[in-house]
């Protein structure tokens, strides 16, 4: 991302007010600290030519899941559960990327990949199971279309007949 001369400093007036600000909520603001995430370069696979025998466009970013101060207690628990298969042994979160031949365009899809990870947990979470009350409203609102389609059927019905032409 790309931020103008001084954006940063007054949204956030330091880094203990970002802090501060991230850790007491559950809402996540789309912001990733990249000084917290460590990033790793490597040989990509694939079709790619002497590009991908020369250069590391292979992009790997991963952090401490539980030391994240920017992610609340209840987000890293849910993504704890979504992404138990890409966290090692360490309690690292691993994410890689290697779709395109640019390193810098994987990099962006990592955190791409982390943001829409973290937003879909946040949406989980914030949904909430059907009650007994919810349910009975759609069955009522059902019957009532059944009942006004049924009305119009009828309408419809009666116009046919009234156009019949008795002989």
């Amino acid at each position: 991302m790309l931020f103008r001369h001084g954006t940063i400093q007054r949204v956030f007036s330091g880094l203990q007010t970002f802090q501060a600000c991230c850790s007491s909520a559950v809402k996540f603001n789309g912001v990733i600290p990249t000084e917290a995430i460590e990033k790793r370069f490597s040989l990509s696979s694939g079709p790619g030519g002497q590009n991908v025998q020369k250069n590391a466009t292979k992009v790997e970013i991963r952090f401490h899941l539980r030391n994240a101060e920017w992610l609340s207690d209840e987000l890293k628990d849910g993504l704890e559960k979504r992404l138990a298969n890409r966290i090692n042994a360490k309690g690292e979160l691993i994410i890689d990327s290697d779709r395109t031949r640019e390193r810098h365009l994987n990099l962006a899809d990592c955190f791409d990949k982390l943001r829409s990870t973290i937003y879909d947990v946040e949406k989980k979470m914030n949904s909430r199971a059907q009650t007994e009350e919810d349910t009975a409203i759609i069955r009522m609102k059902a019957s009532l279309a059944a009942q006004r389609r049924l009305a119009e059927k009828r309408r419809n019905a009666e116009n046919k007949r009234l156009r019949k032409i008795v002989y």
